[in-house]
Parts: structure tokens; C-alpha cells; sequence
């Protein structure tokens, strides 16, 4: 059952009342440090803090206070928490970047004018624009209330009693309301500046000692101060657009998404020297190795956890929550660029002003030229996801855009994700990019994710409303957990298929639902994971015709194969419901009894909602949950419809190349023969050993795979490619693959 969540702390929820040898306000740095006035109270004053939502006034003790008539700030700490703030998003710091106005700040605290009777406080929030050069000679700001100034007070100023609390510029605190100036018939409001105090030794020091890992100060740019205002917003839809995840065979059972750090793993990288002299560095946590690296091309196979990572950096960036070795990363802005979205949607050359819309997030449009000015500032983090996944032909524009951006924005962090051999080994050489490569999973790694897997499917057990069936199956897991575990620690076949984080999740669904019994080989696996989707998910959840529709797992294959084969023979990644519709139209004609139950558009509908392989994941554009999938459902397609010439007229594409992998798993013996001798003559053919090189690799491979190959054919495939050995960089060892290199070792 889902229960009631309190509203996520704000600034504004910071703010605290003063009670020393004059009544003031404050701001929580912490729930026991607080910042506020120092001429509110003298050394040897008793001084207490209390919240609006605390439990009445807490004893505090001054750490630190400044001379009132240069430095009116002092440092409290509470003898216990004054307010907790559990979910309060971190405090930011910033200091004014120039001297224009600066509208849309406010002043928090509780003022003598806000006053409902004798003694009883009231909190006032008072809006106005900041003027930073209005105090500069006496290093103050000042800010200029928006409503009309309240009456004179016949004991003194209305605002007596707001000294001390925080002038926020959006979420940014910048200063300590400090003053009524004179002359201006209660109209304006002095404050301290923070970036002043920080820099005096004895506050500094007070500080650390009691927080010792205080916020960067950030910039304002005075003259767009509505970014401030929208940033919290892009945030928040940034969190819940890439904080969920699916995983793989953990919705036969329930519906929805799952925590991604509950299922986030920790990949293993490589530098790739890129024809630079001497060895590669060793490999490494990939936030260990990003951390250092402004401008980086990562590669990784199918289900390696490319988007996974795109996901997780920008979810935590935007929240300021990255490890330590991500700091320089922590707060910057995501701009995520899926690839294969602009080639569905026509865009070939983003600007600025579209990259935060790319993503389709839940949030209003930005101010004009946010993305711009973010970065400009350096302030941006663009994550640009799948590269390989726009056709070959518009990866040379995609790169030309891509420069030219970072060369207008040179500030500018910036990872690219990209299957191995999508694109050159210098493709963003030029721009200052460094690659990385995503290492196959590692022994221990397998044992990480499979814990972790099973972590995420225990916890599908709270929804259950019957607890001695949730006991059951949290038993059975861990049963299953322990049992796998050993079967990996045993079983070298199956812990060599289980090398990228798709295939073991693919793996764990498979184990569960089957009770321990696993299939053996690669296209086994994915069969088993196609029949899992397709024919058990309904069945597991007693679900009977849901959409008025019933196929078998042979139907939706052959419906799905048809999408399939259609996105690789177009060089795309996504489709419209249009496009799919005419896709499906034509598969039913040969399937009767699917068409007897419903329209085209109708079996769309129930592959959408009941397959769990097609998603749509922004209004009109429909994808495959995985590629990998995608390149399955193609090759099959390709072979049951007598189209091998077609795969091989394609093999030197890479975009085809993990199709023609695939399809060796399909093909009889007659066209195991047929496939190997076509990638050889093709490899005979080439004009050049960059064309040659990955031909003779994938012969290879499906010389490796075959259920049947004759020993002279399987003799001349491995002597063509030991002819062209060794492999003279990595882009070449990348073509290889894991079984061909293992072969040859």
C-alpha cells in the first residue's frame, strides 16, 4: 500500500526564530548550526532558536561571532537538533556575479510589523529585487522590498526582529539581513553578504569545525534571475525521470519500475590508448575514471549499461548526491540527448534552446536561453546516449553538431555512449574526448548484481497484502539467490553468458521462473527470456485477455519480428504508431487468428501494454526495451524469411553487424554454410584491411557458433584471420569479440 509522504523540505523551511538579548530570526545550516545576527545578543547572553515545525525553543551556544559594525553575522550551534531535515535538499550557497538588479529574492524572518499580539511571533517572507551596488562601498546588499514598505513603528524600525534571517536569490542563500537603512522610509532591507563572511579566518574555522564539508559558493547571474526560479523545477522532473528503472523479469508478478540505485552497479572501465605509445592504464570503477575526464566517449556492447549510467549520473547530478569521485560533476545540469530520439523526431542538429525538451521531461518550458547561459557558465552536463543507434550515414553530421557546440560551449562536461565499433577510434579526438571502455562484468560483479537483483525482487514482496505469501516468497528468493550464486561460482558456460548486466538480469528472471533450471546457450537465453515475456507474464498474473486480444508466444514473436526487421532496415531505433500499425497490417495477414480477434491497431495496443518488449516511451515514438532484443527479433525475421543474401550485403555496417551475429544462432545447417561462406568471399572482396578486419571477425564468430560446420570451412575462416593477426590497435581487438579472442588465446 502506498503511504502518505510529508512534503519535501524547502529553503524556506530553514528558517528559524532567535531569542537572545533581542528577538531575531536565523537559518538553518544544519539541524543544530544556525546562522543569523551578531548584534542580536552579547557574549554572556543566554540565546535560544526555535522552528515554526520544531518542538519549542532549543539552548544554543555562540561559536562564532563578528564585529556588528563590519561583520553583523554570528555562528550558533544548538545543544540538540532544532528542526530535522531529513529530505531538505542540500543548502546552496551563491554570491552576486555583477552589479544588475536582481529581482525575485526574498528575505525570510520574523519582523515586529508581522506581529499578531503582544509576544507572539509570525513569520514574514518579503520579496523584492536585490541591488547589489547599492551597498558595495559598505560591503552590503541591499534589497528593495516589491510591496508596499510597512508603517513606522513609534519604538523603532517595523523590520526590528528580521536581523538575522537569510536573503535567499531562488535557492541560493546569499546573505544575512542585517539592517533598515536610512532615508528610505522602510523600503529597503540591508543584509550581509555570505561570500564576505567566509573569507574571516575566525568564522571559517568555527564553521569546519562543526561542518566540515560546507557548499561551493555558486555564481548568480544578476541579470536572469528566473533561472533560479525554474532550475528547482528541471530538477525535479530531471529525479523523476531518470531515478526508476526496469528490470529485467522483475514485473511478471507486479507492475511498475524499481529505485535505480537499489539495481545501480558499479561498472569496471578501461582507458582505450587510442594509438597513443605504451600500455593502457589499468582498468578501474568507471566513477573513478569519469571523474577526471571533462570530455569522454564510452563504449560498451549491447546491455553493457550504457544508459543505465546515463541514467544514474544525471538523476544524481542534477541532486547533488554523485560519490566523491564524481565531485566535479555534483550539481552541474543534465542535458540527456537520446540518439535514437532525434533521429525519430527529425533533428539532426540540436541547439541550446532544444536540449532541455529532447528528453520530453514533465516540466514547463525554460526561460528563453536557460540551456545557453547554463552552459556558458560551465554549469552543463550533456549525456548523449547511443550514437551508434542513428544510421551510419548521420554519424559524421552528428559529430560535426557535436563539436560545434562544445567549441561555442568549451566549459561544457560531456559523455558520449557508443556501441564498440559504431564509430572510429579518433572520432572525437579533436574535441578533447578520452575513451573509455566498459569491461565485461567480472566474477565478482556477477555476485554483485545477482544480490542486488534479488534485493529489488524482496522487495515486490511488500506489496504483497497477504504477509504469510510475502514470507513465502521472500524465503524462496533467498533460496534461489544462494543457489544461483553457486550455480555462477560452479558453471563457466553459464557465468561467461552472464557477462553484461542485461544477460544476468536475463539470467536471474529465467532462474526464478524456472526454478533453477537454466538454458545452456546465448540464443537459448534469449528464447527462453522472448517465451518468458511473451507467453508466462499474463499467466503468472492471472491475467486472461486483457485487451480482448490472446496471442501465443510464436504470435507475438512473429508480430514483434516484423517491427523488428523494419527499425534495422531503416537504420532506426524508434518508430511511430503509423509506421507500426502498417508493420503489423502486413504480418496479419498470415496469422489468422490473431486477426480474427482485433484491429492492427488494437494488437499495437496489447504489445504495448502486455508484451513488456515494446515501450513507448515518449507520445508516438515506439522502441524496443532493449536493442538487443530489437537485433534478436530482426535476425530471426531475416532468416525465416529467406533474406541472408540481404545480411551479408550489409555486413560491413555496423549497424548490422550485431544483427548477422545473432542470426547464426537461427540458421540451419544449410545456412550456418551458406552465412560463413558469404562473410568470406565478402571478407576476399575487400578492398582494404579496415573492410576486411571485422568480416573475417565475424566469420569467426559464427564459425564458433555453429551447431555444424564442415572441418575444411572451419579450418579456412581461422587461417584467413591469423593471416591478418596481430590486431594493431584496440578498435581491432573491439571487432574480435570475447569468444573470438578467447578462441585464438
Amino acid at each position: 500500500m502506498d503511504r502518505e509522504r510529508a512534503p519535501v523540505p524547502s529553503v524556506e523551511d530553514r528558517l528559524v526564530a532567535v531569542l537572545g538579548g533581542r528577538q531575531g530570526s536565523g537559518v538553518l545550516l544544519t539541524p543544530e548550526l544556525i546562522l543569523t545576527s551578531a548584534h542580536l545578543f552579547e557574549a554572556d547572553d543566554a540565546v535560544e532558536a526555535a522552528a515554526p515545525d520544531g518542538d519549542g525553543p532549543v539552548p544554543c551556544d555562540i561559536a562564532w561571532s563578528g564585529d556588528p559594525d563590519t561583520c553583523d553575522v554570528a555562528l550558533l550551534v544548538a545543544r540538540r537538533p532544532v528542526l530535522p531535515l531529513p529530505l531538505a535538499p542540500p543548502l546552496r550557497w551563491g554570491k552576486c556575479a555583477g552589479w544588475q538588479p536582481m529581482p525575485r529574492c526574498q528575505v525570510l524572518g520574523f519582523p515586529q510589523v508581522q506581529r499578531y499580539g503582544p509576544g507572539e511571533l509570525e513569520a514574514a517572507q518579503i520579496p523584492g529585487t536585490l541591488m547589489p551596488l547599492s551597498g558595495r562601498m559598505r560591503g552590503r546588499y541591499v534589497l528593495h522590498a516589491d510591496h508596499h514598505p510597512p508603517a513606522p513603528a513609534p519604538d523603532g524600525s517595523p523590520w526590528a526582529g528580521l536581523s538575522g534571517g537569510p536573503v535567499f536569490a531562488g535557492p541560493l542563500l546569499i546573505g544575512i539581513a542585517s539592517g533598515d537603512p536610512l532615508g528610505w522610509q522602510h523600503s529597503s532591507i540591508e543584509s550581509v553578504p555570505l561570500a564576505a563572511v567566509i573569507d574571516d579566518p575566525g568564522f571559517r574555522k568555527a564553521l569546519l569545525e562543526h561542518w566540515p564539508d560546507p557548499p561551493e559558493f555558486e555564481e548568480i547571474s544578476s541579470a536572469y534571475p528566473e533561472d533560479l526560479a525554474y532550475e528547482p523545477a528541471y530538477a525535479k522532473a530531471v529525479k523523476a525521470a531518470y531515478s526508476r528503472l526496469e528490470i529485467f523479469g522483475l514485473d511478471e508478478l507486479s507492475s511498475g519500475d524499481w529505485d535505480l540505485d537499489t539495481a545501480y552497479l558499479s561498472l569496471e572501465a578501461q582507458s582505450s590508448p587510442a594509438g597513443r605509445p605504451g600500455p593502457p592504464e589499468p582498468p578501474g570503477r568507471i566513477e573513478d575514471l569519469l571523474g577526471s575526464r571533462p570530455r569522454t566517449v564510452l563504449r560498451g556492447e549491447a546491455g553493457a549499461g550504457k544508459t543505465t549510467l546515463v541514467w544514474w549520473l544525471a538523476s544524481h547530478a542534477v541532486c547533488r548526491t554523485l560519490p566523491a569521485q564524481l565531485a566535479e560533476l555534483d550539481g552541474l545540469i543534465p542535458f540527456v540527448v537520446p540518439m535514437r530520439s532525434l533521429t525519430a523526431r527529425g533533428i539532426t542538429s540540436p541547439t541550446p534552446s532544444q536540449l532541455p525538451k529532447i528528453a520530453r521531461l514533465p516540466v514547463d518550458i525554460p526561460p528563453d536561453g536557460w540551456a545557453g547561459r547554463v552552459l556558458d557558465a560551465g554549469r552543463g552536463l550533456l549525456l548523449v546516449d547511443g550514437m551508434d543507434e542513428i544510421p551510419q550515414a548521420d554519424r559524421e553530421l552528428a559529430r560535426k553538431w557535436l563539436a560545434g557546440l562544445l567549441r561555442m560551449y568549451p566549459r561544457t562536461r560531456c559523455l558520449v555512449t557508443v556501441r564498440p565499433l559504431a564509430v572510429g577510434s579518433d572520432w572525437l579526438e579533436q574535441e578533447g574526448f578520452e575513451e573509455l571502455r566498459l569491461l565485461p562484468l567480472g566474477d565478482e560483479d556477477i555476485h554483485s548484481f545477482t544480490r542486488a537483483w534479488h534485493k529489488a525482487a524482496r522487495l515486490e514482496c511488500d506489496r504483497y497484502a497477504d504477509e504469510y505469501w510475502a514470507k513465502r516468497q521472500r524465503k524462496r528468493l533467498d533460496a534461489l539467490e544462494q543457489e544461483l550464486d553457486r550455480e555462477f561460482r560452479r558453471n563457466d558456460v553459464l557465468r561467461d553468458l552472464a557477462r553484461t548486466p542485461l544477460l544476468c538480469a536475463v539470467i536471474c528472471a529465467l532462474h526464478r521462473q524456472r526454478n533453477g533450471f537454466l538454458p545452456e546457450t546465448r540464443w537459448d537465453l534469449y528464447s527462453a527470456a522472448l517465451n518468458l515475456m511473451l507467453a508466462n507474464r499474463d499467466i503468472h498474473r492471472r491475467i486472461h485477455q486483457p485487451e480482448g486480444i490472446e496471442l501465443t508466444a510464436d504470435e507475438g514473436r512473429q508480430l514483434l519480428q516484423r517491427i523488428a526487421v523494419w527499425l534495422v532496415r531503416n537504420g532506426r531505433a524508434e518508430l511511430t504508431r503509423g509506421q507500426a500499425v502498417r508493420q503489423l497490417e502486413s504480418a496479419l495477414r498470415g496469422l489468422r487468428r490473431v486477426r480474427a480477434q482485433g484491429t492492427p491497431q488494437g494488437v499495437l495496443t496489447y504489445l504495448l501494454n502486455r508484451s513488456g518488449l515494446l515501450q513507448e516511451q515518449s507520445p508516438d515514438a515506439i522502441q524496443f526495451i532493449h536493442r538487443t532484443f530489437q537485433d534478436y527479433l530482426a535476425a530471426k525475421e531475416l532468416q525465416e524469411s529467406d533474406c541472408l543474401d540481404e545480411l551479408l550485403l550489409h555486413a560491413a555496417e555496423e549497424q548490422w553487424q550485431d544483427v548477422l551475429r545473432l542470426a547464426v544462432g537461427h540458421c540451419s545447417r544449410s545456412e550456418e554454410h551458406r552465412l560463413i561462406a558469404g562473410l568470406t568471399a565478402r571478407a576476399a572482396e575487400a578492398l582494404d584491411r579496415e573492410t576486411e578486419w571485422p568480416l573475417r571477425a565475424l566469420a569467426a564468430h559464427c564459425a564458433l557458433n555453429a551447431r555444424y560446420i564442415e572441418d575444411d570451412q572451419y579450418e579456412q575462416v581461422w587461417k584467413a584471420l591469423r593471416r591478418l593477426l596481430p590486431a594493431r590497435d584496440q578498435w581491432e581487438l573491439q571487432a574480435l569479440g570475447r569468444d573470438v579472442m578467447a578462441a585464438l588465446h
